[in-house]
């Protein structure tokens, strides 16, 4: 989380107008309504834990941190608008600086997640027949828990220190409790946190070439420009039904990727901006400071629904099982599903139900990968 310009008079709820009102209100039950999404995700989740086509690791881990970002929101707004004034300071001195520290770990810690999920990706995309051996479930359950451990620990060690970092929604801003300056720790993840999303779509893009680049032939030709034997051009065009098939996965790919990445930069790219543009940004309009501030603020909660409901099909239609909502035909273009081994798995416990192959997905949407 980064440090923002805030208002240099803070409101109080006894001086609100309806727009004042309206939007701290749906500050409020906007996130209580992902956490809604990420609690029924977690016990979906659970329910289908031995299904081999499900990311149980990713959405478990996702889920739980999505509640965590979520709560902290809600209690940020609720608690601003029902208590007094003196109240409310009083709170904010005594839980201000542990309810920043709850929501931005869970932010950063979801981030640094992402790189794991844009490897393990990568390397389902190259290696589609390993990666049920590489990326277990326990493993990537401990690599979670490795990343989770590295966060919390680059985030407890500015809370120990005077520069502890404390949100104050009435201002829009994240104070240092050394202000002007700023935990060192703090200061290098406000700089930097912007090239995690960045690096996560290069990767993705490096992908799609890669597929492109070979189904196309292109290193061939390149190569063949400096070379006296020429190399044989692969016949790609004798199997146009699996050719179809990777140009569609490849579309699919470059357009989740860029709208997934754009998403989780959402909230990156306008710290740096207003970091880059201080002057520029607190000479705008108090109105549009506002617009900017909660349309970054209120991008966070929406992540989880955003990936795997809207973008990831096989987990839509487990939540939508899972809530007794009848499930559309499925749309077999979005994921090329290849039978690694014929080894069935018994799907036991509150998940039972039939036995399935395990397989290996070629995923299309960030988290994804199992």
């Amino acid at each position: 989380m980064n440090v923002s310009i805030a208002s240099t008079v803070a409101p109080t709820p006894e001086s609100f107008g309806v727009i004042e009102w309206a939007l701290y209100i749906c500050s409020f039950f906007y996130p209580l309504i992902f956490f809604v999404f990420d609690l029924i995700m977690f016990l979906a989740v659970y329910r289908n834990r031995n299904d081999s086509c499900v990311p149980v690791a990713y959405m478990t881990v996702m889920s739980s941190i999505g509640m965590l970002t979520t709560f902290a929101m809600c209690v940020n707004s609720f608690v601003y608008m029902v208590l007094p004034n003196d109240y409310f300071e009083a709170f904010i001195s005594m839980f201000g600086a542990e309810l920043t520290l709850a929501g931005s770990f869970s932010y950063l810690n979801a981030l640094f997640i992402t790189v794991l999920m844009t490897i393990n990706r990568i390397y389902m995309a190259l290696y589609p027949f390993r990666n049920n051996d590489v990326f277990t479930q326990p493993r990537i359950f401990f690599l979670c828990g490795v990343i989770t451990i590295i966060t919390f620990t680059s985030m407890i060690i500015p809370y120990f220190s005077p520069c502890y970092i404390v949100f104050r929604i009435e201002t829009r801003s994240f104070t240092s409790g050394c202000a002007p300056n700023r935990h060192p720790i703090t200061a290098f993840q406000n700089e930097y946190a912007i090239a995690i999303p960045v690096t996560c779509m290069l990767s993705n893009f490096f992908v799609v070439f890669h597929f492109y680049a070979d189904r196309k032939n292109l290193y061939i030709k390149f190569m063949n420009l400096f070379l006296k034997n020429k190399r044989e051009l692969k016949n790609n065009g004798s199997n146009t039904s699996l050719n179809d098939i990777q140009a569609r996965r490849e579309r699919t790919l470059m357009r989740s990727t860029t709208a997934v990445t754009a998403y989780l930069a959402i909230y990156e790219v306008g710290a740096f901006l207003i970091r880059t543009f201080p002057t520029q940004y607190a000479g705008l309009p108090e109105p549009l400071r506002i617009a900017i501030f909660y349309f970054r603020y209120e991008s966070i909660p929406i992540m989880n629904f955003y990936i795997y409901y809207v973008e990831t099909h096989s987990t839509r239609q487990m939540i939508r099982r899972f809530l007794k909502i009848k499930n559309k035909k499925v749309n077999t273009t979005n994921t090329t599903v290849v039978t690694v081994a014929p080894r069935a798995q018994t799907a036991g416990g509150a998940g039972g139900g039939a036995r399935r192959p395990q397989t290996a997905q070629i995923s299309t949407t960030l988290g994804r990968v199992e």
